[in-house]
């Protein structure tokens, strides 16, 4: 910036010089040679010459410029790490029934990778093995920066709320150094709040979660939730995209969806024909579809089976679903997606014991970095980890929501001719996920588009 000043400055300095000096003959001749340069005449003095005043002029109307044209739709595939966990919690989610999930892996990661830099012992090592973490934390930290950044690059066509919080009781004395890798790695705030006032805690807490998503959790705890809470690990994601390829309003009709061999629902159906990235997958019996989002930045992906039981088949191997969207290729497809809207409730305590992390809920858990103190009054255990997430998709785009709780307490349209059809008239899969990172922000199924919100408890 000092640079370019200077030379703007400079630029000025000499026109203002050349308009009020005469050029000295002698000096012209010292710094350019003789070269027979001869000085122009004096010219004579100039009369005066009365300007007559022309017509006024009439005010041109500007027009405005037309708005940016989206980016274009860009697809290339690439290998994802990291996303271990992800399919592995989805699997397991998606098990314990076979009514609608919402889940958001990303989410959770985050919360849980906050957790494992303020623990230590076989705590911090059954985390790490589980998020399929590097032994190197440095790695690990730099891996969750880029993803974190990525997350928040703002754009006009398509909002995503990322917020992380720590929550901690005045009697509790988070360590510097913890709270400085929270803050630079993961953008997390530690906050204090007083647990011993349960109205005020919950109203404060209830407040920013509905803020971060835009107020579709307004009530995520009440005050019996936090009345004998120490610390309160948070981590929200609200995510409004709008279609790379929107649906026609008009094209909207009702259908039957199977929901079982002997249950058939009538829901409202939307379709649309365009260039989509699809591929028929022989491995899973199924279709694979990517429906972009404005922005050249986030996707939805739908997995639809051939066959009306054929979704197990998929959920058994989905840890093999990013190796088969290497297959994807652009195709005229004409698509027929019903809309779909679901809030779910998970408590994912049993799942994450299930999969390997114990410790952390034991009298044994060590997390030091999060309480200064361990005496055996102060040391602190994982007491519930809670995550609320809601999906909204018709015509338009997809909303998106989530907001993981870890509580630790006192261990005390265009008309063209398809070439490919997808019809999603039976359970399927959907994840969201960040084409830049790979990173899944949210995944689940839709067993019956109009059912009703869900609470998961294993």
């Amino acid at each position: 910036m000092t640079s370019r000043f200077f030379v703007l400055f400079a630029a000025c300095f000499a026109m203002t010089a050349a308009a009020n000096m005469s050029l000295d003959p002698q000096a012209i001749q010292e710094v350019f040679g003789r070269g027979g340069y001869a000085p122009p005449p004096p010219s004579p003095p100039q009369q005066a010459v009365p300007v007559t005043p022309g017509p006024p002029k009439q005010a041109v109307p500007v027009t405005p410029a037309p708005p940016a044209l989206p980016p274009d739709d860009i697809f290339s595939p690439a290998a994802s790490d990291y996303d271990q966990f992800d399919w592995t919690l989805t699997k397991r989610v998606a098990a314990v029934s076979d009514k609608n999930f919402l889940v958001s892996p990303l989410g959770l990661k985050l919360a849980l990778a906050i957790l494992t830099e303020a623990a230590t012992g076989v705590t911090q090592s059954e985390l790490s093995s589980v998020l399929g973490f590097d032994l190197d934390r440095n790695l690990v930290r730099s891996k969750f920066s880029t993803i974190i950044e990525s997350l928040q690059k703002e754009s006009p066509y398509y909002i995503l709320n990322l917020g992380s919080r720590i929550y901690v009781g005045d009697n509790t004395h988070p360590r510097q150094r913890f709270a400085a890798i929270a803050q630079e790695f993961y953008k997390t705030e530690l906050k204090n709040v007083n647990f011993n006032n349960p109205a005020v805690a919950s109203k404060e807490i209830n407040t920013w979660v509905s803020n971060i998503t835009q107020g579709h959790i307004p009530s995520l705890v009440n005050e019996d939730d936090v009345a004998n809470m120490v610390v309160l690990v948070l981590n929200t994601l609200y995510f409004k995209g709008s279609w790379y390829h929107q649906f026609p309003p008009n094209a909207t009709h009702f259908g039957k969806f199977n929901v079982s061999p002997l249950l058939v629902s009538y829901v409202e159906y939307m379709n649309v024909n365009a260039k989509f990235f699809y591929t028929e997958s022989t491995k899973y019996d199924a279709k694979i579809l990517r429906m972009p989002y404005l922005g050249n930045k986030y996707a939805m992906y739908i997995i639809v089976p051939n066959s009306l039981m054929g979704l197990p088949r998929v959920l058994t191997d989905i840890g093999g679903l990013r190796q088969e969207l290497e297959n994807l290729q652009e195709y005229t497809v004409d698509v027929t997606l019903p809309r779909f809207q679901f809030d779910q409730t998970s408590q994912l305590d049993g799942i994450l014991r299930e999969l390997g992390i114990r410790a952390a809920f034991e009298e044994t858990a060590s997390f030091p970095g999060i309480a200064r103190g361990q005496e055996m009054d102060q040391r602190l255990k994982v007491s519930k980890v809670l995550q609320r997430a809601g999906i909204v998709v018709n015509e338009l785009g997809s909303i998106a929501y989530s907001a993981t709780e870890i509580s630790l307490v006192n261990k005390f349209g265009e008309d063209i001719e398809a070439t490919a059809e997808v019809v999603a008239d039976k359970p399927f899969l959907f994840f969201i996920q960040d084409e830049a990172t790979r990173q899944l922000l949210f995944t689940g199924r839709v067993s019956e588009p109009h059912g009703q919100d869900g609470i998961l408890k294993v």
